[in-house]
């Protein structure tokens, strides 16, 4: 084992979050109780909301020691979802829109969330509409909540495709980020999710991305333990850097296209220090390029909501980093002390 192999593992270690039964035990209090008293607000969304799906950092087991959020997908199973048409927006790969024609059984969808002349989901309509049962549920129910050894007061905000739930005791803070999710089958795919993200142009209203976040974690897990410590250590030299628009997805996305590249046993098989390197390289010529490929449709940039400002500067930071730390693998000795200043 090198010398910065070493450095890297140590501070991998170091960085972890502990992921241990107390700790998640009052994510899931939270969780569930949330999702138990928006059942008993709406009889509709209990209907059609009957199952949940963790994504993000702590479904794939990357958390740093300092990351208390937690990430939901409410899976929303509306009747004949099989039937719900996806149209492809020509002008925003890896968007659609949601055509209930030949799937509109009753009249939430027929009057309120699908309510035009194409019978297109409206997005908009869809989070207003759960945006509604979360204050209500919460006024009507209460918001506390007791964990394994605290009591939580809740707090709740909407922004853009999140609901963000706030857990505060008097030695805790957490936060639970829901996101709707609608059920679809792709054509000679299987089950998908889309999700009401916004998007620019005339029917904006209307569009969804579609998403495999059940794929996406079976991607990552394939690829081992050592994978995972280069995602955090990715998130840590991000913290480091302060480079808050970049989000665990764009690494995640980044080791996905790697290994369908390189392949599930090479990747099992590097060290720490080559993982992190290499998703670090790929990272650097994605901002050089201007563009990183959305997993599920390469024409999609998820790099497309950076200003030039911020390419710039990204490009700057993550590069100088890169440069340093390549060169560290090429020492027969270096301190952890320099390693330890890209991370903290």
């Amino acid at each position: 084992m090198s010398n910065f192999e070493f450095c890297l593992q140590e501070i991998a270690d170091d960085i972890r979050n502990p992921n241990d039964s107390t700790n998640a035990n009052d994510f899931f209090a939270v969780k569930d109780y949330v999702l138990s008293i928006m059942r008993d607000q709406d009889s509709y969304f209990r209907k059609i909301c009957q199952n949940d799906i963790l994504f993000g950092s702590m479904a794939h087991d990357v958390r740093l020691y300092n990351d208390d959020e937690l990430d939901v997908l409410m899976e929303l199973r509306f009747p004949a979802y099989s039937r719900i048409e996806q149209v492809e927006d020509e002008q925003h790969p890896g968007m659609v829109f949601l055509d209930f024609s030949d799937a509109c059984l009753d009249n939430m969808v027929f009057k309120r969330l699908a309510n035009n002349k194409w019978m297109y989901m409206n997005r908009y309509s869809l989070k207003r509409w759960l945006h509604n049962i979360f204050v209500n549920a919460l006024d009507n129910y209460g918001n506390v909540v007791y964990g394994d050894y605290d009591e939580y007061t809740l707090d709740y905000k909407w922004r853009g495709i999140t609901y963000t739930i706030t857990a505060e005791s008097p030695s805790r803070i957490f936060h639970i980020d829901f996101v709707p999710a609608v059920k679809i089958v792709r054509p000679k795919s299987g089950t998908w999710h889309a999700i009401p993200k916004y998007t620019s142009g005339n029917t904006h209203n209307f569009t969804f991305m579609i998403s495999n976040a059940q794929a996406e974690l079976q991607h990552v897990e394939r690829c081992g333990q050592a994978l995972r410590d280069a995602l955090r250590l990715l998130q840590a030299l991000r913290n480091a850097k302060q480079l808050w628009q970049l989000r665990c997805y764009h690494f995640v996305t980044l080791a996905i296209w790697m290994a369908r590249r390189d392949g599930y046993s090479k990747m099992f098989h590097l060290s720490v220090s080559e993982l992190f390197l290499m998703l670090l390289s790929d990272l650097c010529d994605a901002f050089l390029e201007g563009h990183l490929p959305y997993v599920w449709n390469s024409q999609m940039n998820l790099l497309g909501n950076f200003t030039d400002n911020e390419m710039s500067q990204y490009t700057s930071e993550l590069c100088d980093a890169y440069n340093v730390l390549d060169s560290y693998s090429y020492k027969s000795t270096v301190s952890f002390a320099r390693c330890l200043r890209f991370f903290e």
